[in-house]
C-alpha cells in the first residue's frame, strides 16, 4: 500500500505539474507561431464575443476587417469610429438602431451605412438638434436578440427613438429571452476571453472539428468545418470590398408609379396565395412573433418609442431591368402588419418597385452604395413626417429650435 501511496504522490507531485507545464508550453508556442503568421490587416482577433443572452456581442474597441471592409466597434459596442458620453446634451436626440448584418452593413463601408447617412440627413433637416445615430445593429442577430439588447443597453443609452431593423431571416432560431443561470454566464465568460485574447482560437477550433468528423464521419461536423471557412473569409481583406465601384453613391433612375404599375414579369414567380399561411406554419413563426410583442410591450409601456423598418426588397424580374410583385408585396404588408400592431413601421419594399436593380447593388441582401440611399430615403421621410414632429420642438425657418 505504501508504494501504492507513493506511486499517487509522485504523479500528483511531478508527472501532474509536468505534464501541464508542457501543455502550456505547447499552446504558448502555437500562439507565437500564429501570431508571427498573422497578416496585420485582418486586424484584432475577437470581433465576435460571446454573451450568456445573446449568443453572441461585438468586441468593444475591435479594429480589423469584416466582409471586405474595415470596421471599428466603439467602446459602446456601435459601429462607429466616434466616441460618446452616456449624458446628454439639452439638445440631444438619440436614435438608437437595432438590427442585423443587414443594418451594421456586411460589406458596406460605414460611411455608406443606412444609419450614418439617415444622421447627416438629419442633421442637414434640423441643424439646431445634436443628432445621434447610433449603429448597435450585431450581423447574425434575430429579434429576440435584438429583444434582449435593448433589454440590456437601453436604460444606459437612453435612447430617445429605437428604430429596430427587420429582414425575413430574422424569423430564424428566436427564443424567449430570460436571465441565463450562473454556470452559463461563467462558461461564457471564459469562452470570451480567448475569442478576444487567443489569436489561436480558431485553429483549435478547426482541429477539433476536424476530429470529430473523421472519428465520426458525421456531415454535421464537414459542415461546420466549412463554416468556419467562409467566416473566415469576412475577417480577411485580401479582396478589398470597400474600394468596389459600387460603393460609389451615384445619380439614378426613379420611376413614376404609371411606370411600375405598367411593369409585367413575364418570366418572374407568380403569387402563391397559401404564402402567408406557410409562412406562420413555420417552426421559428411563434418564437419571433413573441419577440415582436415584447418590442410591442415595451412601446405600450411607456418604456421606450419603437420604430420598426423593413428591409426586404421585392425580387428582380429576370426579363427586364426592373423589380416586380411576384407575390412580395403581400408578404411585405403582412409583416409590416404585425410589426405596425402597436408599434410604428416602415417598409423599403414599395420604393425599391420604383427605381432599377442594375443601379441598386446587392439590394436583396447586403445592401451597398446606392441601395442604402433608397432606404435612407425612406426611413429618413418616415421619421421627418410620421414620428418627429411630435417629439421635437418647432424650428424657425433657419432650422434653430424655437423654445
Amino acid at each position: 500500500m505504501a508504494v501504492i501511496a507513493g506511486g499517487w504522490r509522485k504523479l500528483l507531485a511531478i508527472s501532474v505539474p509536468a505534464a501541464a507545464l508542457a501543455v502550456v508550453v505547447v499552446v504558448g508556442a502555437i500562439e507565437l507561431w500564429v501570431r508571427a503568421a498573422w497578416d496585420p490587416r485582418k486586424g484584432e482577433p475577437g470581433f465576435f464575443l460571446s454573451d450568456a443572452t445573446r449568443g453572441l456581442r461585438l468586441a468593444a474597441g475591435y479594429d480589423g476587417w469584416f466582409a471586405g471592409v474595415p470596421v471599428h466597434i466603439n467602446s459602446l459596442e456601435l459601429r462607429d469610429p466616434r466616441e460618446y458620453e452616456l449624458a446628454k446634451r439639452l439638445n440631444t436626440f438619440r436614435i438608437l438602431v437595432l438590427g442585423d448584418s443587414v443594418t451594421f452593413g456586411h460589406g458596406s463601408v460605414y460611411e455608406h451605412t443606412y444609419p450614418y447617412m439617415t444622421e447627416q440627413r438629419l442633421k442637414a433637416w434640423r441643424p439646431d438638434v445634436d443628432w445621434q445615430v447610433w449603429n448597435a445593429a450585431v450581423p447574425g442577430y434575430n429579434t429576440s436578440q435584438e429583444l434582449a439588447q435593448l433589454l440590456e443597453v437601453g436604460d444606459r443609452f437612453r435612447p430617445d427613438l429605437v428604430v429596430v431593423g427587420f429582414f425575413g431571416n430574422d424569423l430564424i432560431d428566436n427564443y424567449p429571452v430570460r436571465t441565463p443561470g450562473w454556470l452559463r454566464t461563467a462558461a461564457t465568460g471564459a469562452l470570451t476571453v480567448a475569442r478576444r485574447r487567443l489569436y489561436s482560437l480558431e485553429l483549435y477550433k478547426r482541429v477539433y472539428l476536424t476530429l470529430l468528423w473523421r472519428m465520426s464521419g458525421s456531415d454535421d461536423y464537414r459542415r461546420r468545418i466549412e463554416h468556419l471557412a467562409t467566416e473566415e473569409e469576412l475577417f480577411t481583406s485580401v479582396s478589398d470590398a470597400s474600394a468596389l465601384p459600387e460603393q460609389r453613391l451615384t445619380p439614378f433612375d426613379r420611376l413614376t408609379d404609371e411606370q411600375v404599375r405598367s411593369v409585367t414579369c413575364v418570366y418572374g414567380m407568380k403569387p402563391n396565395p397559401a404564402i402567408i399561411q406557410t409562412i406562420q406554419g413555420t417552426l421559428g413563426f411563434p418564437a419571433w412573433l413573441e419577440a415582436v410583442r415584447g418590442f410591442q410591450r415595451l412601446s405600450r409601456d411607456g418604456r421606450y418609442r419603437v420604430v420598426f423598418f423593413s428591409n426586404d426588397v421585392p425580387p428582380v424580374c429576370p426579363d427586364g431591368d426592373v423589380f416586380y410583385d411576384g407575390g412580395t408585396n403581400a408578404i411585405d404588408e403582412f409583416y409590416t402588419r404585425i410589426l405596425g400592431d402597436g408599434t410604428a413601421a416602415v417598409s423599403c419594399h414599395g420604393a425599391f418597385l420604383h427605381v432599377r436593380p442594375s443601379q441598386m447593388p446587392e439590394a436583396r441582401g447586403h445592401a451597398i452604395g446606392n441601395s442604402n440611399v433608397v432606404k435612407t430615403d425612406v426611413l429618413f421621410e418616415f421619421l421627418r413626417n410620421r414620428i418627429l414632429p411630435g417629439l421635437l420642438p418647432a424650428a424657425d425657418g433657419d432650422g434653430r429650435s424655437r423654445s
